[in-house]
């Protein structure tokens, strides 16, 4: 029978993650306590949760959620998952950036709104443009035909200006 913390701990970890669409894996091996720290910092700006769990309370969890329990080899050696409900775009730059520069942490993978991905595809992910670049350049290729219209009716008006300021000319000579 498992301990009560044990216990308390496997509740708190099923609770973090029943209601999140994204979770993040990774490996820390000897990870100092200042990166990890930065770590987090980075990441509270983004995700919900970044947690250090044991890897059978890990596994048990998932298996009460009804996920495969080795989430494709994802829970092995020291862990790092990191819980979140939006933007997976943000939270994949921010690991992949963190584990470019650091040899003890290693990105494994996602389990992202029910399916398993391997680190390639975040790191495909992270080198996305953001969602507000992208909004930005949808707004800007719908507004360039309108700002086209706007321009041409602007010449045309000034091009009647100009020809009634002609005849206003001629008519006065």
């Amino acid at each position: 029978m498992p301990s009560i913390a044990k216990e308390l701990m496997l509740q708190e970890l099923i609770q973090a993650l029943q209601s999140k669409d994204y979770i993040f894996f990774a490996q820390h091996h000897g990870l100092p306590a200042t990166d990890f720290v930065e770590l987090r910092r980075k990441l509270d700006q983004v995700a919900d949760r970044t947690l250090v769990v044991k890897n059978s309370i890990t596994r048990l969890a998932f298996k009460h959620m009804g996920i495969e329990p080795d989430i494709n080899g994802f829970i092995k050696g020291s862990i790092v998952l990191t819980i979140a409900q939006k933007d997976p775009q943000t939270v994949s730059k921010i690991l992949v950036d963190f584990a470019r520069s650091r040899e003890s942490f290693q990105l494994d993978g996602a389990y992202l709104k029910g399916e398993i991905f391997p680190a390639q595809y975040l790191r495909t992910l992270a080198n996305l443009p953001s969602r507000e670049v992208l909004l930005a350049s949808v707004a800007g290729n719908l507004n360039a035909p309108i700002s086209g219209l706007v321009n041409m009716l602007g010449q045309l008006i000034w091009s009647f200006v100009m020809v009634l300021d002609q005849i206003q000319r001629t008519k006065s000579h």
